[in-house]
């Protein structure tokens, strides 16, 4: 399942409404101090009753459709300073809606946690004084458990706390940004004496923790292993203990998703001298997650050159030196990209291809993406592995996640949810992501003046949602791809196999032509304020020819363009039933359009015209045939030489001088024209058959299934 807008159907603007009143009525407490806290007891009590409720309703619905409903709350800012410089404050000096900057407040979790779209605890502070905690943006729970991420007794730092009344009505401390909260370790001397308590782990031996790290990873308890793995580095005595205890972590860290780290780990396992082979292995694992297979072949050589009999490396450098003949070449085994994309998620295991194209500043439009070498219509020029790609399986999605943008009062359903948080977390675990994901468009939203904070990647979240919604619809991010701008008369197209965005030229393009393609399809009937209107959420006015075209049509032209198009498709019987008529019609409808758009596409004609054209071919009419689906075509900006036999002795043939707009039926066009051809001048249908396969890679991405879809040019 795609994103899905939803933010202009009624179910949605009736529950905007309702968070809108209660966010009213929180504003009108903004400031205010909190006289009637609760006791933690009464809080500890409700908060377990509600998490056994949870659980008992997860349980009964297991099998079942549920909804889980994120609200995002008006956009702020990280905390940029470190914990030295802000000030200890207490619960009972916050007030209600405010993010209290330049403090920070030292908790303690009470209870264990509960997720519903937060991971939510109940905390105290050193005067007792309990509140809800919650934690947004967390890890997945198949991944990382909450009992993962929030244990009771632990005690962690808040930066800059943002205190405000739930919409249940409770008071608590809501964390969107996960740099904000900093956990400390149980010997930290940040922890007042009397929350101390004995470490879990306290008396094991490094040997031990590691062990019970072992058995997580047997287990697949990835997020388990990497803390118990954290703790045998924290208890090693030995430099021996602390690099079996990264190498273990490497792997818990690579299994998270966390390649960056894992990379880190892998580094520390061994020497940097002679290291050892289990560590060469976890680097060229991380090297390979993290995109970089240049140095992963680099490592599995090292390793093999050492250790020849290793089987599994000997697997590993037959992918990686697929992956870089992909991303040198270009070269793709598509129709196992397509069983791939079966599987669900539908990751695929493919390199990105973008040796043709590179990023350039676009006057008026900030970046965009260029070509480095003349290329043909059809041509792959970028075919981009996802940096962060989210699926829902339509065939049975048991959670559908709801988002609520309460900023931009914008909703969305499906993928985006889950995407926003999965990529909080990419960037809150890589410095080298952040600093990737912080050059796209964000608009006038501002960057954190500051990369890292206390030894973690500063991360806004809001910002992450901004950009996010810049790309309207998805269920991911192409680094490369997004930087593609728009024109309704796109000159490339894209396509997708699961996570992988294929982008071929739509038309010849010399060196340093700006790729464009459409962010929203082109309608019929569509005036140039109707457009920009559907424009406007990107934040900007199209202004190509097609635009332009239709700024210099007026509504009368536009009104009787509607009048003869509802002729056409009112005929009784159809067009087919009376050809010359439809061809007057036609006829009346081309003086609708400017004069000076000449070669700008006709979207209203098309269709009528191909639907002749297939109407004739099935009449035994190849050479009429031709004449009107090339037509349909040039209604699209193609510009096409056909012929058949004439009375002047010129041979037939068939040569597109010009590729117009390539829709979803363009290659199934040329297949009329090849089956025309083949009742008409066989000799012709190879040219046809070459269109219709140019064409049909421009649609569909690639060309090994052409066959398979249109039989009939075996």
């Amino acid at each position: 399942m795609d994103t899905q807008d939803i933010s202009n159907e009624s179910q949605f603007l009736a529950h905007l409404r309702q968070v809108e009143r209660r966010q009213k009525e929180a504003l009108r407490m903004k400031g205010q101090l909190v006289r009637d806290h609760p006791p933690a007891e009464k809080l500890i009590s409700k908060h377990m009753m509600s998490s056994l409720m949870s659980s008992m309703a997860s349980s009964s619905l297991r099998n079942n459709y549920t909804m889980a409903l994120s609200q995002l709350p008006p956009a702020y800012p990280p905390c940029i300073r470190p914990v030295s410089e802000l000030e200890p404050m207490a619960i009972s000096d916050m007030r209600l809606e405010t993010h209290h900057r330049g403090k920070m407040i030292l908790i303690r979790v009470r209870t264990p946690p509960n997720r519903i779209t937060a991971v939510m605890t109940i905390v105290e502070d050193e005067e007792g004084t309990a509140v809800v905690l919650q934690l947004y943006h967390q890890p997945d729970e198949s991944m990382v458990p909450a009992e993962e991420v929030l244990q009771p007794d632990d005690v962690f730092i808040l930066k800059e706390p943002f205190f405000k009344r739930a919409t249940d009505g409770s008071y608590s401390l809501r964390v969107d940004h996960p740099g904000d909260i900093v956990r400390l370790e149980s010997n930290d001397e940040r922890i007042p004496s009397k929350w101390r308590s004995r470490p879990l782990m306290h008396g094991q031996t490094s040997k031990h923790i590691r062990l019970q790290g072992n058995e997580a990873t047997r287990r697949e308890q990835w997020a388990v292993a990497e803390r118990l793995y954290t703790a045998a580095i924290q208890t090693a005595s030995t430099t021996e203990e602390i690099q079996l205890a990264h190498l273990n972590r490497s792997l818990a860290n690579l299994r998270l998703g966390r390649p960056e780290l894992a990379l880190s780990d892998a580094k520390k396992a061994s020497d940097t001298d002679s290291p050892s082979e289990k560590g060469l292995f976890r680097q060229a694992r991380a090297l390979y997650e993290l995109r970089d297979f240049k140095q992963s072949l680099g490592a599995l050589q090292r390793l093999l050159a050492c250790h020849p009999e290793n089987q599994a490396a000997k697997i590993e450098l037959g992918r990686t030196q697929a992956r870089l003949l992909e991303q040198e070449t270009g070269e793709y085994d598509f129709r196992n990209m397509y069983k791939q994309a079966q599987q669900t998620p539908p990751a695929i295991d493919c390199a990105t291809f973008s040796r043709l194209v590179e990023i350039r500043t676009s006057p008026g439009r900030g970046f965009g993406l260029f070509t480095t070498a003349a290329v043909s219509a059809g041509q792959l020029l970028l075919c981009e592995k996802a940096f962060e790609y989210t699926h829902v399986d339509e065939d049975g999605p048991r959670r559908t996640a709801m988002l609520m943008d309460m900023s931009t009062k914008k909703g969305s359903m499906g993928g985006q949810a889950g995407l926003l948080t999965q990529l909080v977390q990419k960037l809150h675990h890589s410095r080298t992501a952040l600093a990737q994901y912080t050059e796209l468009y964000h608009g006038n939203y501002a960057a954190p003046p500051v990369s890292e904070m206390d030894g973690f990647p500063v991360v806004d979240s809001f910002l992450v949602q901004t950009s996010v919604q810049a790309k309207f619809a998805t269920c991911g991010i192409w680094l490369l791809a997004s930087r593609i701008n728009h024109s309704c008369l796109g000159n490339c197209r894209r396509s997708f196999i699961g996570d992988m965005q294929i982008v071929r030229a739509a038309s010849d393009l010399p060196a340093g032509t700006e790729l464009l393609f459409s962010y929203r399809s082109p309608e019929v009937l569509e005036s140039y304020d109707d457009v920009q209107k559907g424009l406007s959420a990107w934040g900007f006015r199209c202004s190509c020819a097609l635009c332009l075209s239709r700024k210099d049509t007026s509504k009368s032209a536009l009104n009787n363009r509607r009048n003869l198009l509802e002729t056409l498709k009112n005929m009784p019987d159809g067009i087919e039933s009376n050809p010359a008529k439809a061809e007057r019609l036609l006829g009346q409808m081309e003086k609708t359009y400017p004069s000076a758009w000449p070669e700008v596409p006709r979207l209203e004609m098309r269709d009528a015209y191909i639907a002749l054209g297939f109407a004739l071919l099935a009449k035994g009419k190849p050479a009429e045939a031709i004449k009107m689906v090339v037509r349909g075509l040039e209604c699209l900006g193609f510009k096409i030489a056909a012929t058949t036999l004439t009375s002047n002795g010129e041979p037939p043939g068939l040569v597109v001088v010009r590729w117009g707009k390539c829709e979803d039926w363009t290659p199934f066009a040329f297949l009329q024209l090849y089956l025309a051809y083949a009742k008409l001048a066989p000799d012709v249908c190879a040219a046809a058959k070459r269109c219709a396969g140019i064409a049909y890679r421009i649609v569909v991405g690639e060309d090994e299934t052409l066959c398979e879809t249109f039989p009939d040019l075996l």
